[in-house]
């Protein structure tokens, strides 16, 4: 098998033997870097997943902010696997003493500028992820946003370094999430002469660097959505839903577009089909297609892409709903391609799921196209060994780093309102499934919370979800005289065609 690597020559760690607990910090470390470590497995996608960190690592000291934050993380990675909890009080405290250290390092002139420094920041950040509760699911975007001041402390510095670049595309990738989590814009970044557009190089394709700039509109949208869907109902109010659904479309159109953009290579194939399903609560798998990626970035990113538009079209679905008379919407084309979209982009995450978290063995036996299984342990273009983790395990075997990276979509695919009761079932079992099975206990927490509106970031009390419209106030006197007559005109503005045409489904004309 060709893996498309330079030679390599297996890495043996150098480190003396000690005692029982710098052993078993050793063991956690190997453990946490075969699984949440990967370098680039194919020019197109140019990123690895955290692949720096091994020579960061062993150039750190040991008094460190990234050797105390890097030991935590393993440690309460490694706590996870069956029979290890005991570690997770090493990790409480090493994760103590990480803290402390950043802040230290923070107030220190040349520390605040290193590199080391960020990364520390942000391994904080993967530790609340890993270790997450209810009360501490916040204390992620706290660290995102420290990582964030300390971007923009360093300026245009920050990529004189690979590494500071790479940096920089970590932090900018999960302030876009948090920004859309928390329904708050994007603040510009001062400093830099390209904002948080950055540069265009080979750490960062121009179809990837893309797709997250689109996305950074998107915190926009819902911090405006939140603000005007909670208004009462009045031809004011109506005027700017419209403007604010036109803007949704718009974005909406712009991520959409991005698959023609992209790659050739990154387009998925379908390995096989799920016929049926016995018990959503269960079972593995979702009736449907399965895709296999080109690697488990790619897969990544393509999930990404579809979250984004569901936040666009809930958007678009929650602006409907404050316009269309209740008993007109099913009737009305512009909202029932919208559900269709909705359901398409769910159907497209689901049917990712077994990538992510192991095929069916039939897959593996009869498709060539399935992934290989290998664990590849390969030399960099500078010389620094790597563990290539397993991109997509079989279903015994699970990787961390598929179940990671599925957390936030799942959740973002769970929460809308329009998708059958059985496959929201079965996406919050899979969301458990990572808690329990994978130890991202995150995933757990946000299984746990139950709907959330992902136009305005409420939570939602029945099961299917209420509309949009039960949480805004009576409508005044002036919208219940000429609504029930205008909202045609209204949609027309918004940018649909004419919606009452047999046939035609009003999208993007």
């Amino acid at each position: 098998m060709s893996s498309g690597l330079p030679n390599y020559t297996p890495w043996q760690p150098t480190l003396p033997y000690g005692t029982l607990q710098e052993c078993q910090e050793r063991q956690a470390l190997c453990y946490f870097f075969s699984q949440f470590t990967a370098i680039p497995q194919h020019h197109s996608t140019s990123r690895g997943y955290l692949e720096y960190l091994l020579p960061a690592y062993f150039d750190a000291a040991p008094q460190s902010p990234l050797f105390a934050a890097l030991s935590a993380t393993a440690l309460a990675t490694f706590s996870n696997r069956p029979g290890r909890k005991v570690l997770m009080y090493n990790a409480q405290k090493m994760y103590l003493t990480a803290v402390a250290l950043i802040q230290k390092a923070v107030a220190d002139p040349v520390e605040a500028k290193m590199d080391t420094t960020i990364v520390a920041v942000l391994l904080l950040g993967l530790y609340e992820t890993i270790t997450c509760t209810e009360h501490s699911l916040p204390s992620w975007g706290k660290h995102v946003d420290g990582a964030v001041a300390l971007v923009k402390h360093r300026g245009d510095d920050l990529f004189k370094s690979s590494l500071g670049a790479r940096i920089f595309y970590w932090v900018r990738a999960q302030m876009v999430v948090n920004q859309i989590t928390r329904c708050q814009p994007v603040q510009k970044l001062e400093g830099m002469a390209k904002g948080w557009t950055g540069p265009i190089n080979r750490l960062e394709g121009g179809a990837m660097n893309l797709l997250v700039i689109l996305a950074m509109q998107i915190p926009t949208l819902r911090a405006t959505a939140k603000e005007i869907l909670r208004q009462p109902m009045s031809m004011n109010t109506a005027a700017e839903i419209v403007e604010l659904m036109s803007e949704a479309r718009r974005v909406d159109r712009e991520i959409a577009a991005w698959t023609f953009k992209i790659p050739d290579d990154w387009k998925y194939t379908i390995v096989g089909m799920i016929e049926g399903m016995d018990n959503p609560a269960t079972d593995q798998y979702y009736p449907g297609p399965m895709h296999s990626y080109l690697d488990l970035w790619s897969a990544n990113i393509w999930n990404n892409y579809r979250s984004y538009r569901i936040f666009c079209q809930m958007i678009i679905l929650n602006c409907l709903e404050r316009l269309i008379p209740s008993w007109e919407r099913t009737s009305t084309s512009a909202y029932c391609s919208t559900l269709a979209i909705l359901q398409a982009l769910v159907n497209d995450i689901c049917s990712s799921v077994p990538y992510h978290l192991g095929f069916p063995d039939y897959v593996y036996q009869s498709n060539e196209s399935a992934p290989n299984h290998d664990y590849i342990l390969a030399m960099d273009d500078i010389g620094i060994p790597h563990h290539k983790p397993d991109p997509c395990p079989r279903s015994n075997n699970v990787v961390s780093m598929g179940g990671f990276f599925l957390t936030w979509q799942l959740f973002v695919a769970f929460n809308v309102v329009a998708i059958p009761e059985a496959q929201r079932i079965w996406l919050n079992s899979r969301l458990r499934y990572i808690g329990d099975a994978v130890g991202i206990n995150q995933a757990t927490v946000v299984a746990d919370r139950g709907l959330r509106s992902l136009a305005m970031g409420r939570s939602l009390d029945r099961a299917r979800g209420p509309s949009v419209c039960d949480f805004a106030p009576p409508s005044d006197p002036e919208w219940e005289r000429t609504g029930g007559s205008v909202w045609r005109q209204l949609i027309r503005k918004a940018g649909y065609s004419d919606e009452f045409d047999d046939g035609d489904d009003g999208l993007y004309d």
